[in-house]
């Protein structure tokens, strides 16, 4: 049976990416393409920090944990030549198309938007052949490489029979292990590759937490775990994250205006706060929302299933939409959230289009 729940978690989180990106355009910290010389500073640009902070502890985590929910029954349906077949042109393409097309593309608009003229082949080129980069689609890139090392890993134990098949669902006294073990990883990882820190896109100071959280999903699928769990037993590490949340404002505001590079990374205190936050939230987010989804989302709807199926080309797409709707909408006299607003009321309904219209081209 389809989870429907998760079809609407799925089209939260890009709506959520699209967000994330236009408000770094408008100055919240963070890298993109293009980032607004009408940005937000100040106050302003420490409350959308804030948010973004939130964010980033949990919403590229959530991906991996819905993409590993799916993943072992895709894999017992399809075999591991289809699988692997099927990740390849699933995942594979569009990542080669990205590097070798859109982001050039998305580039060249930057540039041409900041009176620098440069041919397009020219830029496409120099970027392909020096400067590879794949954006957002670095989430694409680390995925295939997660499904085809679970694949590789199922391939070799496929004989030792099915006894991980288990019912028995975490304990609090496992989540906390869960939570304090992948914020010390973080924090060791940290030491030498600064969170912010990028290869290709490819932050790997977050990389604990995406692994931890990709394990988890296995693990759930297998062991059952979304059937078996209980709303009520997620609320009290829903709780315990906005109490983390409201620690974090109070730290934010105690070090407003001063230098944050010590929480990136770093032997500090700063530091370890920083990453054993972050999975708090992203345990207590991702296991709520989770759960309450199931129990009051989990409704068949053809339009729900439409967007979807459109969320991963609007994924694809949303960086070249983002930036342009920012170029359009930058110069209006008006506060850099009303422009966050208008962009993302531009950027979303233009990404499922264009994704609705791709699946149909397709047939998907």
């Amino acid at each position: 049976m389809r989870a429907y729940y998760l079809d609407r978690i799925r089209i939260f989180l890009t709506i959520l990416v699209i967000f994330h990106h236009t408000a770094i355009a408008f100055g919240a910290s963070g890298g993109w393409y293009y980032i607004s010389p009408e940005s937000a500073s100040g106050s302003a640009q420490m409350l959308l920090s804030f948010f973004m902070t939130i964010d980033q502890a949990y919403f590229m985590s959530f991906f991996f944990l819905i993409s590993a929910l799916l993943m072992p029954a895709s894999y017992e349906r399809k075999g591991f030549g289809q699988f692997v077949k099927d990740r390849l042109v699933r995942l594979g393409i569009p990542l080669i198309v990205y590097i070798v097309l859109i982001h050039p593309t998305v580039v060249w608009f930057v540039l041409d938007h900041t009176g620098q003229e440069i041919s397009w082949p020219r830029l496409a080129w120099y970027l392909i052949s020096r400067e590879p980069g794949s954006g957002p689609m670095w989430f694409v890139l680390t995925l295939l490489i997660f499904e085809l090392l679970y694949a590789l890993y199922m391939k070799f134990r496929e004989h030792k029979g099915s006894g991980q098949r288990m019912t028995k669902t975490p304990t609090g006294l496992g989540i906390i292990l869960f939570i304090v073990g992948t914020g010390i990883v973080a924090f060791l990882v940290r030491l030498g590759y600064p969170a912010g820190k990028n290869f290709f896109g490819l932050q790997f100071g977050y990389f604990p937490l995406y692994i931890a959280m990709y394990i988890v999903g296995i693990v759930a699928a297998r062991r059952h775990w979304t059937e078996k769990l209980t709303l009520r037993q997620s609320k009290p590490w829903f709780y315990l994250s906005i109490a983390a949340i409201l620690v974090l404002m109070i730290v934010m505001m105690q070090n407003a205006g001063k230098d944050l590079s010590s929480f990136s990374g770093g032997w500090n205190t700063s530091a370890l706060f920083y990453a054993m936050w972050e999975p708090v939230v992203c345990v207590g987010f991702c296991f709520f929302i989770t759960l309450l989804a199931r129990d009051h989302m989990n409704r068949p709807d053809n339009f729900v299933t439409k967007m979807s199926k459109a969320s991963y080309p609007a994924y694809i797409i949303h960086p070249l939409i983002v930036v342009l709707s920012t170029f359009v909408l930058e110069s209006l006299p008006v506060s850099p959230y009303l422009k966050i607003a208008g962009v993302c009321l531009l950027a979303v309904p233009v990404c499922f289009g264009a994704g609705v219209l791709f699946n149909r081209i397709t047939k998907k």
